[in-house]
Protein backbone atom coordinates (compact mmCIF):
# COMPACT_ATOMS: atom_id res chain seq x y z
CA UNK A 1 0.00 0.00 0.00
CA UNK A 2 3.04 2.43 0.81
CA UNK A 3 4.66 1.58 -2.27
CA UNK A 4 2.04 2.43 -4.69
CA UNK A 5 0.82 5.91 -3.16
CA UNK A 6 4.72 6.68 -3.48
CA UNK A 7 3.82 6.67 -7.27
CA UNK A 8 0.48 9.27 -6.71
CA UNK A 9 -0.08 12.72 -6.59
CA UNK A 10 -1.38 14.05 -3.07
CA UNK A 11 -4.81 15.90 -3.08
CA UNK A 12 -4.45 18.77 -2.43
CA UNK A 13 -8.31 20.18 -1.64
CA UNK A 14 -9.60 17.89 0.68
CA UNK A 15 -13.13 19.30 0.04
CA UNK A 16 -13.00 18.24 -3.72
CA UNK A 17 -14.30 15.22 -4.77
CA UNK A 18 -12.36 11.99 -6.70
CA UNK A 19 -15.04 12.65 -9.06
CA UNK A 20 -14.58 16.44 -9.69
CA UNK A 21 -10.53 16.28 -9.71
CA UNK A 22 -10.82 13.53 -12.81
CA UNK A 23 -13.15 15.70 -14.59
CA UNK A 24 -11.27 18.65 -14.27
CA UNK A 25 -8.24 16.69 -15.07
CA UNK A 26 -9.98 15.16 -18.57
CA UNK A 27 -11.33 18.55 -19.16
CA UNK A 28 -8.11 20.69 -19.20
CA UNK A 29 -6.69 17.88 -21.18
CA UNK A 30 -9.42 17.89 -23.56
CA UNK A 31 -9.72 21.60 -23.83
CA UNK A 32 -5.42 22.21 -24.52
CA UNK A 33 -5.66 19.20 -26.97
CA UNK A 34 -5.53 20.80 -31.11
CA UNK A 35 -7.72 18.18 -32.62
CA UNK A 36 -6.33 16.61 -36.11
CA UNK A 37 -6.97 18.68 -39.05
CA UNK A 38 -9.31 16.36 -40.73
CA UNK A 39 -12.07 16.75 -42.79
CA UNK A 40 -14.42 14.06 -41.63
CA UNK A 41 -17.98 12.78 -43.62
CA UNK A 42 -20.79 14.33 -41.17
CA UNK A 43 -22.37 10.15 -41.95
CA UNK A 44 -19.69 9.30 -39.62
CA UNK A 45 -21.22 9.69 -36.61
CA UNK A 46 -19.19 7.85 -33.90
CA UNK A 47 -15.58 9.68 -35.08
CA UNK A 48 -16.86 12.92 -33.47
CA UNK A 49 -16.54 10.57 -30.45
CA UNK A 50 -13.02 9.51 -31.19
CA UNK A 51 -9.75 10.24 -31.25
CA UNK A 52 -9.92 11.82 -34.82
CA UNK A 53 -11.73 14.67 -33.12
CA UNK A 54 -10.04 14.85 -29.79
CA UNK A 55 -9.24 18.32 -28.96
CA UNK A 56 -10.46 21.79 -29.56
CA UNK A 57 -10.91 22.49 -33.58
CA UNK A 58 -8.19 25.02 -34.91
CA UNK A 59 -6.63 26.38 -32.04
CA UNK A 60 -6.08 30.04 -34.27
CA UNK A 61 -9.56 30.39 -34.68
CA UNK A 62 -10.39 30.70 -30.87
CA UNK A 63 -11.04 34.06 -30.65
CA UNK A 64 -13.54 36.90 -30.09
CA UNK A 65 -14.09 37.10 -33.87
CA UNK A 66 -15.99 34.14 -33.90
CA UNK A 67 -18.68 35.17 -31.86
CA UNK A 68 -19.37 33.84 -28.40
CA UNK A 69 -21.97 31.71 -29.43
CA UNK A 70 -19.99 29.61 -31.92
CA UNK A 71 -17.41 29.13 -29.05
CA UNK A 72 -19.53 28.17 -26.44
CA UNK A 73 -21.17 25.55 -28.89
CA UNK A 74 -17.88 24.04 -30.27
CA UNK A 75 -17.10 23.71 -26.25
CA UNK A 76 -20.46 22.66 -25.02
CA UNK A 77 -20.46 19.93 -27.75
CA UNK A 78 -16.57 18.78 -27.16
CA UNK A 79 -17.51 18.52 -23.39
CA UNK A 80 -20.75 15.95 -24.21
CA UNK A 81 -18.53 13.95 -26.70
CA UNK A 82 -15.65 13.35 -24.29
CA UNK A 83 -16.63 13.75 -20.63
CA UNK A 84 -20.04 11.66 -19.74
CA UNK A 85 -19.72 12.15 -16.48
CA UNK A 86 -21.19 15.78 -16.80
CA UNK A 87 -24.69 16.41 -17.13
CA UNK A 88 -26.59 19.65 -18.13
CA UNK A 89 -23.36 21.74 -19.31
CA UNK A 90 -23.73 25.04 -19.73
CA UNK A 91 -20.56 27.84 -20.81
CA UNK A 92 -20.43 31.17 -20.22
CA UNK A 93 -17.80 33.94 -22.02
CA UNK A 94 -16.50 36.08 -19.01
CA UNK A 95 -15.86 40.04 -20.54
CA UNK A 96 -12.20 40.36 -20.87
CA UNK A 97 -11.36 43.52 -19.67
CA UNK A 98 -7.19 42.81 -19.40
CA UNK A 99 -7.47 43.04 -23.26
CA UNK A 100 -4.58 39.57 -23.23
CA UNK A 101 -4.92 37.07 -25.71
CA UNK A 102 -7.08 35.00 -23.45
CA UNK A 103 -10.60 33.72 -23.73
CA UNK A 104 -12.76 33.18 -19.83
CA UNK A 105 -15.36 31.32 -19.64
CA UNK A 106 -17.76 29.48 -16.91
CA UNK A 107 -18.10 25.71 -17.47
CA UNK A 108 -20.83 24.44 -15.41
CA UNK A 109 -23.32 21.41 -14.72
CA UNK A 110 -23.99 18.14 -12.73
CA UNK A 111 -21.44 15.49 -12.11
CA UNK A 112 -23.39 11.85 -12.86
CA UNK A 113 -23.20 12.30 -8.51
CA UNK A 114 -25.63 14.97 -8.13
CA UNK A 115 -22.76 17.51 -7.23
CA UNK A 116 -23.07 21.05 -9.37
CA UNK A 117 -20.01 22.44 -10.31
CA UNK A 118 -18.79 25.61 -11.52
CA UNK A 119 -15.73 25.88 -13.18
CA UNK A 120 -14.03 29.61 -13.66
CA UNK A 121 -11.69 28.64 -16.86
CA UNK A 122 -9.13 31.03 -18.44
CA UNK A 123 -7.69 29.65 -21.98
CA UNK A 124 -4.46 31.56 -22.66
CA UNK A 125 -4.90 31.40 -26.96
CA UNK A 126 -0.84 32.09 -27.05
CA UNK A 127 0.43 29.16 -25.53
CA UNK A 128 -3.02 27.27 -25.38
CA UNK A 129 -2.76 26.83 -21.49
CA UNK A 130 -5.73 26.48 -19.65
CA UNK A 131 -6.52 27.12 -15.86
CA UNK A 132 -9.11 26.60 -14.13
CA UNK A 133 -10.75 27.18 -10.45
CA UNK A 134 -13.60 25.58 -9.23
CA UNK A 135 -16.51 26.81 -7.05
CA UNK A 136 -18.73 23.76 -5.55
CA UNK A 137 -22.33 25.14 -5.93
Amino acid sequence: MVFIRSFLKTQHSSDESHLLTSVKYNLKQLLESEAPLIVLDADLTECKRSIFSYGVEDIQSLNYQLGKNIFTSRIKSLIDNFEYRIENVEINILTNDDKSNAISFIISGDLVDGQEFQLNSKLNISDFSLSMENEIV
